[in-house]
């Protein structure tokens, strides 16, 4: 039962008709590809690469089915072991237009993420009691999977006369934890 509620939406953003004709929905709908940078926590940050696939469902509606690769490293805790994120996400999203005319476009989006993770953390561990404490820092490395919700917003800039846009992109999804991203993308409409 659960896999018909991760397939149906991703079924309804492929195959929905849109409602009305105008430029924005005539075709098949439209490629975005991105790269940006990506912040978990102080001291653990990287970069994500995402492809993204949209539909417009309406004047005002876009649904949209994205991959994501994310890759994030850094000590935050201790100089003495380097903790990352790696994580590849399945994000369906619904995109709301408030703002869309023939060259600028305003998404604002929310949507579910499926998350697929390996991470490595360390934690302190006290030994001993009085002047013979001392402390470590055990590697714990976990794979898994976690689900969430993301929120996004983006501009767009559709240049004249060809099937290319331009924009940038803020979001906060879920990869192990909640991040945030900021970054380009060009889009390519088919």
């Amino acid at each position: 039962m659960k896999r018909i509620f991760v397939f149906l939406p991703l079924f309804f953003v492929l195959f929905s008709r849109a409602q009305f004709s105008n430029e924005f929905n005539e075709g098949l709908g439209t490629l975005r590809i991105g790269a940006g940078y990506t912040h978990d926590f102080p001291g653990l940050n990287g970069y994500s690469i995402r492809g993204e696939f949209s539909r417009s469902l309406n004047d005002y509606l876009d649904g949209a089915v994205s991959l994501q690769r994310v890759d994030l490293a850094g000590v935050p805790r201790t100089p003495l072991v380097k903790e990352y994120t790696r994580a590849t996400t399945l994000d369906m999203s619904i995109y709301f237009l408030p703002v869309k005319n023939d060259v600028h476009v305003v998404r604002l989006g929310l949507g579910y993420s499926f998350s697929f993770y390996n991470i490595r953390r360390s934690y302190p561990v006290t030994h001993g009691e009085g002047a013979d404490k001392s402390m470590s820092w055990p590697i714990q490395d976990a794979k898994g999977r976690t689900t969430g919700i993301n929120v996004a917003g983006e501009y767009a800039f559709y240049l004249p006369n060809s099937g290319l846009s331009l924009g940038v992109r803020a979001a906060i999804f879920k990869a192990y934890d909640q991040v945030s991203y900021i970054g380009p993308f060009v889009g390519l409409a088919l």
